[in-house]
């Protein structure tokens, strides 16, 4: 009697287990998805915003003060 209740008992934890594991794959898949696809567009937004930020700073090329000096001797 008791070898069939804990078959039984057991049997019935597997089946929980079981449904479990497949809704928790059913609801996780789509979830990891979108969840990719927001990471990717954020990283695309910063690296745009990380590029307008660059690009307004301006950059100074400093002159030189002497002329006379030739950048090749030959």
């Amino acid at each position: 009697m008791t070898s069939n209740l804990i078959t039984s008992v057991f049997a019935a934890l597997l089946a929980v287990l079981l449904a479990g594991t497949i809704s928790v794959f059913l609801l996780a898949g789509p979830a990891m998805s979108v969840i990719s696809v927001v990471v990717i567009l954020m990283g695309l937004v910063l690296m745009f915003a990380l590029g307008l930020h660059a690009g307004g700073r301006r950059i100074r090329i400093r002159r030189r003060l002497r002329t006379d000096h030739a950048d090749f001797v030959s």
